[in-house]
């Protein structure tokens, strides 16, 4: 009676889904295993009391939430969280099916056959505990321990539990296996951070992060200086050419945590950058928070650092000048100004290409002017720096800061700093 009342209210409970479903076939999709699962509680399918079990299947369910809630497990777990999941799912299904499997099936020619009575305790105690034993036996050594069962479902169900058994093993070596090996691999890239300083630090890998890494390693003065990534993506996701670049070490956390920041040596970093990182799921919206607070947490930690942070929505950029955030840079925004360009301007694109990279080509360059500059005017400089070092004027950075681009009458002042435009180095 309790059993036909709890399918009954799993009856109540399909019906009340399929009515409110928005689509009949989806539904039937999605719940067929459930539907053949309620069917023994109607007297015309009593014969079929054994899909009662399938209603076991339902915990596979309950992977689904595990492995949402992963993200807050420890690093150590959260990057196997998926494998363990299913380790764990697969044994709690296959000990609950062979509980039941086996108290069914191994009681009924007990409860049906007095005469055999004596010959099932000969042969093992099939109740629910003695069920619940056998199920574990078998499952850890592969066979069916203490005795083998008698019916044919019985059977059955044992032969489930060892091809389980051999399969759930076989899930855990191999997930044990590939985490000792990325121990090993990564062996070697594990640093002392108390020993870095004057160092850069890039919070989050998206596909512009090997791009960020390979500039600074084409840079003359950024080429020597360590970088450290921290990042939640799994180290097999990133690609493995950016282990052959020297000086680069990652760290498997959340950026957004000071603890993560201080393993890196924030306080002794001279750049950070702050990538928006949409992985896991995340919404813009909560990338842009999440490269805010990373920011803030920066400047609080280190006011000295070069702070330079990505969003995607400019109207957040407020948070971070506030916050005295050094740069910030809407790169959606910026990626639209150069397609409109390469539209207007044919063969613009190709200008862009070679200036904003160091690898190859002219680019832009930011240097404090010489004393001997000092009160002559721009168009002076243009011309002689064009004629002496082959390079090219762009704007001027006051001492304030402001910035002058091809500015029409400027005299040169103490503090006074220049962008050119020039291929290679380049001595003023």
């Amino acid at each position: 009676m309790l059993n036909d009342s709890i399918t009954t209210i799993f009856v109540v409970e399909l019906f009340l889904r399929f009515l409110g479903a928005a689509s009949k076939r989806q539904f039937f999709a999605e719940f067929w295993l459930d539907i053949i699962a309620t069917l023994p509680v109607f007297r015309v399918f009593r014969t079929v009391r054994a899909l009662r079990l399938l209603r076991l299947i339902r915990l596979v369910r309950l992977l689904g939430v595990m492995s949402r809630l992963s993200s807050h497990f420890p690093a150590i777990f959260r990057r196997g969280a998926v494998d363990f999941l299913t380790i764990t799912g697969l044994l709690l299904m296959a000990v609950v099916f062979g509980t039941a499997g086996m108290t069914i099936f191994e009681n009924a020619p007990r409860h049906s056959n007095p005469s055999l009575t004596q010959q099932a305790a000969d042969s093992g105690d099939f109740d629910m505990e003695g069920s619940f034993w056998f199920s574990i036996y078998t499952l850890l050594s592969g066979e069916p321990i203490p005795n083998e069962p008698k019916t044919l479902f019985g059977k059955i169900v044992t032969v489930f539990l060892m091809f389980m058994g051999l399969t759930i093993f076989a899930i855990f070596a191999g997930t044990v296996s590939a985490f000792m090996v990325d121990r090993l691999r990564t062996e070697g890239r594990v640093i002392r951070m108390n020993g870095l300083n004057d160092h850069i630090v890039v919070c989050g890998w998206t596909p512009k992060t090997e791009v960020i890494l390979r500039e600074y390693r084409a840079n003359k003065t950024t080429r020597n200086l360590p970088i450290v990534i921290i990042t939640e993506t799994e180290p097999d996701h990133i690609n493995a050419d950016i282990e052959k670049l020297p000086n680069v070490f990652l760290i498997h956390d959340d950026f957004t945590k000071l603890s993560a920041l201080q393993r890196a040596g924030i306080s002794e970093a001279r750049i950070c950058i702050v990538l928006a990182d949409t992985t896991g799921g995340r919404s813009e919206q909560d990338a842009d928070a999440r490269t805010i607070l990373a920011s803030l947490t920066v400047e609080k930690v280190n006011p000295d650092v070069y702070t330079c942070a990505e969003l995607f929505n400019r109207s957040y950029g407020t948070h971070l000048e506030m916050g005295q955030v050094n740069e910030f840079v809407v790169s959606e925004e910026y990626g639209a100004y150069v397609i409109a360009q390469a539209g207007m301007h044919r063969g613009l694109i190709n200008v862009f290409a070679e200036l904003l990279t160091y690898r190859h080509g002219n680019e832009f360059m930011r240097m404090p002017i010489p004393s001997s500059w000092i009160g002559k005017k721009f168009n002076e400089m243009l011309s002689e720096l064009k004629d002496k070092k082959n390079a090219i004027l762009v704007a001027v950075h006051s001492e304030d800061d402001s910035m002058q681009v091809n500015p029409e009458n400027h005299t040169f002042e103490a503090g006074d700093q220049v962008v050119v435009i020039c291929k290679g180095s380049l001595e003023l």
